[in-house]
């Protein structure tokens, strides 16, 4: 999932009351079972802890799922929450036993690619392309979970980046829609400042691979490729060296962003919880600020002018929208499930477009589906207006690479890069000692 910096969107905490992470299933058997078997029982595993809310809005699918299905009317639902830092034990202790499985996993979509390599997950591929829905999901976020020909998860709600700002300073500064473009944004940025003396126009930081990323994306460039099964790291091609320069320039050149946010990520230091670009755009002190619709409950109590905070997405280099990461959740099928359609049709309800869309408004994000999210309740609503639009063009690659985490977590080679060069480090240099590394990790797991 990895929507927010090296954590994950849902908390870690106790299991659901009466289950535990190792619970048994209906997949207790190491060979995928009959299709059209009827199961006495379904095991769900979701990630993260379990709320009250969260049990409600599930009881509330088991409840149309077996309404849907009349075959299924006596199946039992069992819903077990997986701590999201056990969740690769737990699947590999369940997959290499063959017992103790779910028949149907959450997963963050950075753990889909992954987990389908090793055989955990069931290609699914016919239901998904016979199921209407599919064809308006988020064709980004599908594709995250498509290798070749085989489909092994389908995606459930994301969240992505966008800019937040303030009504009311854009009108002030005669600014009448947002920025589409990267001169625009420094512009917009500058008179900002002008007309907002003490303030900064745009945040910057550092250590802030996911908002980084989509201005390489934004000027058509790709942080690594996949040709062959081998990882080809493209930081030094001229489309991201292009990106790089200009977010490593709203500091360096532009002058927008302040000399703080270098080492910081947007919540401060790396660790912090707040004191960054975060809590400046909060406090009024900085005009624009990169960062997802959940930051609203990171903000510290005492954020100004919050009825005037909109948001819009990350423009392109020369117009339109830089893709955004897509960070989020989709829903599988496990090999070892002894009932694959029946765990099919169970992620069909629970998936569906008015469960998937009430279930990431609750959580704060967004459903999978374009319909949803070009209209609806969002368009009208200025905060998340912008956030939904960006939502509709995403890329993911390489950050769901099996080392990507390595890659930037424990190396941190993206944030180092961007660090050096904002210090003042020589571009061409930097870059290609950040490339060589990248190409590295991502192939081999070490620099």
């Amino acid at each position: 999932m990895r929507l927010r910096r090296a954590a994950v969107a849902i908390s870690v905490a106790t299991a659901l009351t009466g289950l535990a992470a190792a619970c048994g299933s209906s997949s207790s058997s190491g060979t995928t079972g009959s299709s059209s078997a009827v199961p006495a029982q379904l095991t769900v595993w979701r990630m993260g802890s379990s709320t009250p809310e969260q049990v409600s809005w599930m009881s509330g699918v088991v409840t149309q799922f077996h309404k849907a299905y009349p075959a299924y009317a006596k199946t039992k639902v069992k819903v077990v929450f997986v701590p999201w830092g056990n969740r690769a034990t737990d699947w590999t202790t369940a997959f290499s036993s063959g017992k103790n499985g779910p028949d149907v996993t959450e997963l963050g979509n950075t753990d889909t690619p992954a987990q389908a390599s090793l055989g955990m997950l069931a290609n699914i591929a016919p239901e998904v392309h016979s199921w209407s829905p599919s064809s308006d999901m988020v064709k980004g976020m599908l594709a995250n979970d498509t290798v070749g020909s085989s489909v092994y998860a389908v995606p459930w709600f994301g969240g992505v980046r966008g800019i937040w700002y303030r009504k009311d300073q854009f009108a002030k500064a005669g600014i009448s829609s947002p920025p589409a473009s990267w001169p625009q944004l420094v512009a917009d940025a500058k008179l900002l400042m002008k007309k907002s003396p003490g303030t900064w126009g745009l945040g910057a930081p550092s250590n802030y691979t996911n908002g980084i990323v989509s201005f390489i994306w934004g000027a058509g460039g790709q942080v690594a490729v996949d040709q062959g099964g081998k990882w080809v790291a493209q930081l030094n091609t001229p489309q991201s060296e292009a990106g790089i320069k200009f977010y490593a320039g709203l500091y360096l050149t532009d002058h927008v962003s302040p000399k703080t946010y270098i080492g910081q990520t947007e919540l401060g230091a790396p660790g912090a919880t707040s004191g960054g670009s975060n809590e400046d755009f909060a406090l009024g002190k900085l005009d624009m600020y990169i960062d997802g619709p959940w930051a609203k409950a990171e903000f510290p109590k005492n954020a100004v002018d919050s009825a005037n905070w909109a948001s819009f997405p990350i423009p392109g280099q020369g117009s339109g929208q830089s893709p955004a990461f897509a960070g989020g959740s989709d829903l599988a099928v496990w090999k070892l499930s002894k009932y694959p359609t029946a765990a099919w049709d169970l992620i069909k309800v629970m998936n569906s477009v008015p469960n998937s869309t009430s279930f990431a408004n609750a959580q704060g994000f967004f459903p999978p589906y374009t319909s949803q999210l070009t209209g609806g309740a969002y368009s009208s609503n200025p905060l998340l207006s912008g956030f939904a639009k960006a939502a509709t063009v995403t890329q993911i690659s390489p950050l769901n690479s099996k080392n990507w985490g390595i890659a930037d977590t424990t190396d941190a080679i993206i944030p180092t890069m961007m660090k050096a060069l904002m210090q003042g480090a020589n571009f061409t240099q930097t870059v290609n000692k950040a490339n060589t590394a990248l190409q590295n990790v991502l192939n081999t797991g070490k620099m």
